[in-house]
């Protein structure tokens, strides 16, 4: 069905009632069937490995379940119109655009409130406190079963393999990534600001916080010194005491990578809700449309009723 131009519009408004209302059903389709794709397309991104352990995934089931459901609502509206104006199929196609519609919505309010609001901000090299972070996912990641899956899952995706390796910045004391000689020429001329690039995951998981004052030596290796263990900012954090060389452990157990995993989520959700949002749009449009195109039916219908009622 095509878009409304300026020759398509005084078409439209010339058109008999009926005319009009099968055209904005067959607009609701296309709307309905595109709808129902965006949805898919989003929930294979949430989904893909590793992904899934990094945050993103949580919203995986949810999106593809809302996306077959209005996947199944066109269909039904399709063949409706297609026999004939089937009213038990436009039925159907109408009820799953009713149900669809309240779902979505609850859904992206469910996601907002699970990450604990909106990070629109983009990734910067910081230390990750678990204090900063709220929401349905931060008792989550509390809960040992939980986090024991979850870090299992970190590790098996190797998200510390591609550490580069790392400079203290004058700045903040905060260990970053080394800038390359041309990142740094760039700098220096005032051409381009460095930029440190690390994922939330590989600064809360891949090291320990930069306050435990450990030596760095390369890739994820560490050496703890006595005065460094003995500092007061290193006694306060308990993340220094279960940070380990050890690739299997590192600091996957920190409440610093816990933080970090809550971030990635906060971020990607922030962004990855435009598709939802979008999808409870169409749905709209779609329910509005599909309405109007069922309302002369049913009005009629009902002044039958009325007329063998009298009869």
């Amino acid at each position: 069905m095509p878009l409304l131009g300026v020759r398509e519009f005084r078409q439209f408004v010339r058109m008999t009632p009926e005319r009009r209302a099968e055209y904005l059903v067959g607009m609701a389709g296309v709307l309905t069937l595109v709808t129902s794709i965006v949805l898919l397309l989003s929930g294979s991104t949430y989904g893909y490995s590793p992904k899934v352990c990094t945050g993103r995934g949580v919203f995986f089931s949810p999106t593809i379940a809302l996306g077959l459901l209005l996947m199944a609502a066109f269909i039904c509206g399709m063949c409706g119109q297609r026999y004939g104006g089937d009213e038990c199929l436009f039925g159907c196609y109408l009820l799953g655009l009713l149900i669809a519609f309240p779902l979505l919505l609850a859904f992206i309010i469910f996601g907002y409130v699970a990450v604990g609001g909106i990070d629109l901000g983009g990734v910067s090299v910081r230390d990750y406190n678990l204090e900063e972070y709220s929401g349905w996912l931060r008792g989550r990641v509390a809960d040992l079963h939980y986090w024991e899956t979850t870090s299992a899952c970190l590790h098996d995706g190797n998200v510390c393999s591609g550490m580069t390796r790392l400079v203290r910045d004058p700045d903040t004391g905060i260990f970053v990534p080394e800038l390359s000689p041309y990142e740094r020429w760039l700098k220096e001329h005032g051409i381009k600001k460095g930029v440190h690039v690390m994922s939330p995951i590989e600064s809360g998981c891949c090291k320990p916080p930069s306050s435990c004052g450990f030596t760095y030596v390369n890739g994820t290796t560490w050496i703890s010194t006595p005065a460094a263990a003995g500092a007061p900012a290193a006694a306060a954090n308990v993340d220094c005491s279960r940070w380990s060389n050890n690739q299997q452990t590192l600091c996957f157990q920190c409440d610093s990578c816990k933080a970090g995993f809550l971030d990635d989520i906060k971020k990607a959700w922030s962004f990855d809700a435009l598709y939802p949002i979008l999808a409870l749009i169409g749905a709209f449009l779609s329910c509005f449309a599909g309405v109007k195109y069922w309302r002369p039916r049913l009005d009629t219908g009902y002044s039958l009723i009325r007329e063998r009622a009298v009869a």
